[in-house]
């Protein structure tokens, strides 16, 4: 693509205040932000490949400039977790994530306060990358940690533990077993301490009352316990009822659907992960898969109907989007505080194809019919 090629140019070159070009040594420091731009642009554009070359080109340079361990390449490094993650080479994400981890220890040291945010950070990208029983590890150090230099009844422990418990609405994707799963199936316990901390905090305000009172009620909900969810919700939605910005905060969480659980759909055909791995010489081409539903008030998706599918032909990716639609979570929506059922919802997904894969698809439907 001619854009691609004059930013990998421009890379070389920086104006002059006279407007004269000059090429700068590949190695300068002021090279970093327009690779990070690059990397960003292809990532965006579907090269996960060619971004993480980008990537790791801009952490060499600071490598140069600023030592191996600086802390200016900890942006870089998630940016090549995620390329990673998005090609499907968990092994590679996991070894950035693991350099990140290690740069944070080295600058923080063990178990120290300012370690918390980076681990934090760590716990959601292994959230994203499927790592349930390491998010789960992650969390706990770092409660482990607030409860030790803050106390067991710290504000600064409700966010953790809300994220702890959600934790528990998915299955780890590595086939692992953890043992605190046998002798607790579920995080309501953390969502319970989280509300209690967050009502009984002097550092509290609504807010923070407000967020781990929804949180338990998305548990309840999750748990399939509409009854307890909805008494939760009532408590909430009382609430936010009492002041203006409590009604604005209501407004978002209470009175539209809020998605709990979900998952990505794939991006492109063919591909389970949402990443295309393979290149092909053909153009990609856009698809849509256009579908109404109702969310009831246990905060399933029903009703779904099949509006449009462009093209028709690929049947696997719409009996995809159908089952991940059947299998989302939802916070449903309350109306005067009670919850009710939202019908006529629309789900728009856009994918990407080639056209040898619209003419796979067709020549097996062909071959079916014969």
């Amino acid at each position: 693509m001619k854009w691609r090629v004059e930013l990998d140019i421009n890379l070389d070159f920086i104006a002059a205040p006279q407007g004269e070009r000059y090429v700068e040594d590949r190695l300068n420091a002021q090279l970093v932000n327009p690779l990070k731009g690059l990397g960003a642009a292809q990532l965006e554009s579907g090269r996960p490949d060619l971004a993480t070359r980008t990537f790791r080109r801009a952490v060499h340079v600071t490598h140069v400039n600023e030592g191996p361990h600086n802390m200016d390449q900890i942006e870089l490094l998630e940016s090549i977790a995620e390329t990673y993650l998005r090609m499907g080479d968990m092994e590679a994400a996991k070894e950035a994530q693991d350099t990140i981890y290690a740069i944070n220890v080295r600058e923080y040291e063990l178990d120290t306060p300012e370690l918390v945010p980076s681990l934090l950070r760590r716990a959601e990208w292994q959230h994203r990358a499927g790592f349930i029983f390491d998010e789960r590890a992650t969390y706990r150090r770092a409660i482990r940690i607030i409860e030790e230099h803050d106390g067991r009844d710290s504000i600064n422990l409700v966010e953790p533990l809300i994220k702890l418990g959600r934790s528990y609405f998915y299955l780890d994707a590595t086939g692992a077993v953890s043992m605190h799963d046998s002798s607790m199936s579920s995080g309501e316990i953390y969502f319970r301490r989280a509300a209690r901390i967050a009502a009984e905090s002097p550092d509290s305000n609504w807010e923070v009352v407000a967020q781990a009172t929804l949180a338990l009620g998305d548990y309840y909900m999750y748990s399939n316990n509409p009854q307890r969810g909805k008494q939760v919700y009532k408590e909430a939605w009382d609430m936010l009822s009492e002041t203006e910005d409590g009604l604005a905060v209501r407004r978002e969480q209470l009175e539209q659907v809020i998605p709990l659980k979900q998952d990505k759909l794939p991006l492109y055909v063919g591909s389970s992960s949402g990443e295309k791995k393979q290149e092909g010489e053909d153009p990609l081409l856009q698809g849509s898969i256009s579908m109404t539903y109702s969310v009831s008030e246990r905060g399933r998706a029903t009703d779904l109907k099949l509006i449009e599918a462009r093209p028709p032909e690929f049947e696997s990716m719409i009996n995809r989007v159908q089952r991940e639609l059947r299998r989302r979570i939802y916070r449903p929506r309350l109306v005067e505080g009670e919850v009710v059922t939202t019908p006529d919802l629309t789900l728009v997904h856009k994918f990407f194809f080639r056209q040898s894969d619209l003419d796979a698809a067709l020549a097996a439907a062909q071959a079916d019919d014969s």
